[in-house]
């Protein structure tokens, strides 16, 4: 798992992507496990997507309000606390949730990504343009994307 860009040398890193979905927290989880296993730091982040408005006419979307950002820090609070993961750096970005997190494991240098899957039929992803479905074609690194089968529904809350 070395990346191109690193010229051999490792940077260390897992990046993970967390929303508020049993299956992103399963991905957590496996992330800590290969972190751990395989000495890597892992940084789990959260996007919050901007709201669709525009400031002037023709302007960039609006970035992610402060009450978005603060529940996006609590969400991967709680989201590490329950995997256990309670001391991993935490990242809330603002912006399309593939875009972002690609962004962040370039710059992080990351040499995997991990992704939960809500398991949603091959057509329908095709359609609604999964995160994961769309972080494959732009991530900097290999994505492992974590399926919802993964989830012991049995035992989940």
């Amino acid at each position: 798992m070395l990346s191109g860009r690193s010229n051999g040398r490792r940077s260390g890193v897992i990046v993970c992507g967390v929303d508020d979905s049993l299956v992103a927290g399963e991905a957590l989880r496996t992330a800590g496990r290969l972190g751990e296993r395989l000495e890597l730091r892992v940084v789990a982040a959260h996007a919050v997507a901007p709201e669709p408005v525009r400031t002037r006419p023709w302007g960039p979307l609006a970035a992610a309000g402060g009450d978005e950002l603060a529940a996006g820090e609590a969400l991967l609070e709680q989201a590490c606390v329950d995997a256990g993961l309670g001391d991993v750096e935490r990242h809330v970005l603002s912006g399309r949730p593939a875009e972002r997190l690609a962004e962040l494991a370039d710059e992080q240098g990351a040499e995997l990504i991990v992704v939960g899957s809500r398991g949603h039929r091959l057509l329908q992803a095709a359609f609604m343009g999964g995160v994961a479905s769309e972080l494959i074609g732009l991530a900097p690194c290999p994505v492992l994307v974590v399926p919802a089968l993964a989830v012991d529904w049995d035992t989940a809350a």
